[in-house]
C-alpha cells in the first residue's frame, strides 16, 4: 500500500496554487483594469479580423473551399494564432512586469507567466465559444468533425507559446530592445501561416518553403479535424509541431533553471 503524501508537499503545492490564483487574479485586474472595454476587445479583435477578410477574400471562398464556411475557416485558424502568440509575447514581458513581488519568497519569475498563460487560455477559449455560438445561431455548421484531435493539437500549440515565451522572457531579460524585433516578427508570421486561405491553394513551388513554420501545421492539422470535408496537404505533421513544441518547451525550462538567480537579482 502506497504511503499518503507528506504534510509539507501537500502545503508546498498549496502554496504554489495560491500563488498562481493570486497572480491570475492581478494579471485579470491588470490587463482589464476593471472596465468591460478589454473584455469587448478580446472578442472583437478576432471578430474585426475576420469581418476584413471575408470583404477582402469572401468572394472567392465557393471556389476554394467547397463544403466549408468561410468564416468558421477564419475562426478556427484564428483563435489558435492569436492565443499563440499571446501566450508568447505575454509572457516574454511577464518577468519584468512583476519584478516587484520577487521580494516575496514564494514568487517565482516563472509564476507570472504560468498566471498570464492561464488568462490567455481562458479567455480566447470562452472567446472560441461565443463566436462559434454565434455562428451556429446564425446558421453556419460548427461542430468539429474530431473534437479530440483537435483538442490535441490545440494542447500541443499552448505548450509551444508558453515554451517559446519563457525562453524570450529569460534570453531578453539583458537584451529587452530584442523584444521589438520579436514582436515585429509575428506581422509576416501571421501571413505565413495559412490563416487567411487554405494552403493547398499556393503554388506548389512555394510550399516546401512555408511547411518550416511549425505554426503552419498545426493551424492546417486544426482545420483538418474540424471539418471533415477539408483535405490537409501532404507534408503537414502532428510530430513536427510537437517536436518543436517539447524542444522549445526543455529549452525555455533548461534556460530558466540556469538564469533563475539571475533573474531574481534583475
Amino acid at each position: 500500500m502506497a504511503a499518503p503524501p507528506r504534510p509539507a508537499q501537500r502545503t508546498a503545492w498549496q502554496v504554489q496554487r495560491s500563488v498562481w490564483f493570486a497572480l491570475f487574479l492581478r494579471e485579470l485586474k491588470t490587463r482589464f483594469g476593471g472596465h468591460w472595454l478589454g473584455v469587448y476587445w478580446a472578442l472583437l479583435e478576432p471578430l474585426a479580423h475576420i469581418v476584413i477578410l471575408l470583404l477582402i477574400f469572401g468572394f472567392m471562398r465557393h471556389h476554394v473551399l467547397p463544403g466549408v464556411d468561410y468564416a468558421v475557416f477564419l475562426l478556427v485558424g484564428l483563435v489558435p494564432y492569436f492565443i499563440f502568440k499571446n501566450l508568447t509575447l505575454r509572457g516574454m514581458e511577464a518577468v519584468d512586469a512583476n519584478r516587484g513581488l520577487f521580494g516575496y519568497r514564494q514568487v517565482k519569475p516563472i509564476d507570472p507567466l504560468v498566471a498570464r498563460a492561464l488568462l490567455e487560455v481562458a479567455l480566447y477559449s470562452a472567446v472560441y465559444l461565443i463566436m462559434l455560438g454565434a455562428m451556429a445561431w446564425v446558421g453556419f455548421t460548427v461542430l468539429p468533425a474530431r473534437p479530440l484531435e483537435l483538442m490535441g493539437v490545440s494542447a500541443v500549440l499552448l505548450v509551444f507559446g508558453f515554451g517559446l515565451g519563457l525562453v524570450f522572457a529569460v534570453a531578453t531579460d539583458e537584451l529587452p530592445n530584442a523584444r521589438s524585433f520579436i514582436r515585429i516578427s509575428f506581422m509576416p508570421l501571421y501571413l505565413l501561416s495559412g490563416i487567411m486561405f487554405p494552403v493547398s491553394a499556393l503554388p506548389p513551388q512555394v510550399l516546401p518553403w512555408l511547411l518550416w513554420n511549425p505554426i503552419l501545421h498545426a493551424i492546417e492539422l486544426s482545420r483538418g479535424y474540424f471539418f471533415a470535408q477539408y483535405h490537409v496537404v501532404h507534408g503537414v505533421s502532428l510530430p513536427y509541431v510537437s517536436a518543436w513544441a517539447l524542444g522549445t518547451m526543455a529549452l525555455g525550462l533548461s534556460l530558466y533553471r540556469v538564469r533563475r538567480h539571475r533573474l531574481l537579482a534583475s
